[in-house]
């Protein structure tokens, strides 16, 4: 075989490699919806402090499987909220928590007629 016609080979090869994507993972899936009623749902602004959302994030991930992904987060003097999407559906979660990271409280709030 001709240097070339391998060549012509050899590309033709890696151009058909270059269209293979890996679609697996959440970016296919469509979002649950927040359930109507539910408190806002914060995504894109983190402002809690670390402690807050590491502890929001270890409480969820021990209640739930499918991977947590925190999205948001908002704080006050009172509490802080962290907002995360849980699993390929992207169920979403509150979590109040002090500023500390103390006394993570759970909710979900997505709407269960998504299922």
């Amino acid at each position: 075989m001709s240097s070339i016609a391998r060549s012509t080979v050899v590309f033709a090869a890696l151009a058909a490699l270059a269209g293979c994507v890996e679609t697996t993972g959440s970016g296919g899936a469509a979002q649950m919806p927040v359930a109507p009623g539910s408190p806002p749902f914060i995504e894109g602004s983190f402002t809690a402090s670390d402690a807050a959302t590491n502890s929001c994030r270890n409480a969820l991930n021990a209640q739930t499987t499918g991977g947590v992904r925190v999205v948001g987060s908002e704080s006050s003097e009172a509490a802080h909220a962290v907002y995360m999407r849980v699993g390929e559906n992207g169920a979403p979660w509150r979590c109040l928590v002090s500023a500390d990271g103390r006394n993570p409280s759970l909710d979900f709030l997505g709407s269960e007629g998504f299922l």
